[in-house]
């Protein structure tokens, strides 16, 4: 939930830093890497950051949800099938193994979820 008039979120864009105007009485739903792979990419991850305002406070509240370490992640297979010839874009990936190599690694944007894509 933003503040009318204040911004402060931004997402990438073509290679660009846009930011995200406020809608009055609505929720920002960042959708994480999980659910790209969970929806085989239909639903896409978003490059984010929020920016301090130079004239005014603002208060960020981050929520997360994840699933427990020990889970495998990969495409509900209702996300493959719904479109006749559709392939499965990502592979089954441990979660604790997922975000292990987000953090032992330096990634650029949003590189780091090639690791659970399916290669060519």
């Amino acid at each position: 939930m933003q503040e009318d008039n204040l911004t402060g979120l931004q997402v990438k864009q073509d290679g660009n830093w846009v930011p995200v105007k406020p809608i009055p009485n609505a929720f920002i739903v960042n959708v994480g890497d999980t659910i790209e792979i969970w929806s085989n990419g239909r639903y896409k991850s978003i490059e984010h950051r929020v920016v301090t305002n130079e004239s005014k406070a603002r208060i960020s509240h981050a929520s997360f949800f994840s699933p427990h370490e020990d889970v495998e992640i990969e495409p509900f297979d209702q996300m493959v099938l719904k479109k006749p010839g559709s392939l499965q874009v990502y592979k089954k990936v441990r979660y604790e193994e997922y975000v292990q190599k987000i953090m032992n690694k330096k990634f650029y944007g949003k590189e780091h979820i090639g690791f659970a894509k399916i290669s060519d």
